[in-house]
């Protein structure tokens, strides 16, 4: 492996493909060989009677600026040991959802581990976690991550897969990683 080039967060590299050509790829600082890069939580809050998605609107400046889109639909997410290097799943899950929505969580449900983001493009792993919300209740002021984070708003967990077929795709990218982490909430809610 030969690191290109680097900077906080990412590491421009190569490495030798089966057929010995240089094969260029991303890697995340954080990223070790004992916790995926990130995690991604699906939100389910309790409100109404009824469980409610989450989401975020996001103003990516990779989508926006290669025109493919003015917003990401996300749920929250974040790095695992970037700003601490002991920093273990729960605790990044629990510090995430405050940070980016304000809200405790009552429950943390591990879904899937090591998941490939894109690997031919990244080493990036995620864990895909699914979070309950009791009291919808802000006991934190959300933080806009520098204006990456436009808005959040709640939509009915049985009428998501309808919100997601009507979103406009030139105005709203849905994140890949979303759509499964709503596969795996949507399962989960049938064990509860």
């Amino acid at each position: 492996m030969t690191i290109i080039s680097k900077s906080k967060f990412l590491e421009f590299k190569s490495a030798k493909s089966p057929s010995g050509h240089d094969w260029y790829y991303v890697r995340r600082t954080n990223d070790t060989t004992n916790h995926d890069s990130a995690v991604v939580i699906s939100t389910l809050v309790f409100k109404n009677g009824k469980y409610n998605f989450l989401f975020l609107k996001t103003k990516r400046p990779p989508i926006y600026a290669e025109n493919k889109a003015k917003y990401c639909l996300e749920f929250p997410a974040g790095l695992i040991g970037d700003t601490d290097i002991n920093e273990n799943l729960f605790d990044c899950i629990k510090k995430e959802l405050l940070e980016e929505a304000g809200l405790y969580a009552d429950k943390i449900f591990i879904e899937l581990k090591n998941s490939s983001t894109s690997a031919g493009l990244s080493c990036e792993t995620l864990t895909y976690a699914t979070v309950i919300v009791d009291d919808y209740k802000e006991i934190q002021k959300p933080v806009d991550d520098g204006g990456i984070i436009c808005e959040r708003f709640l939509v009915k967990e049985d009428k998501v897969l309808d919100y997601l077929n009507e979103i406009n795709q030139n105005e709203i990218s849905i994140s890949s990683v979303t759509v499964c982490a709503i596969f795996f909430a949507k399962e989960r809610l049938k064990r509860l």
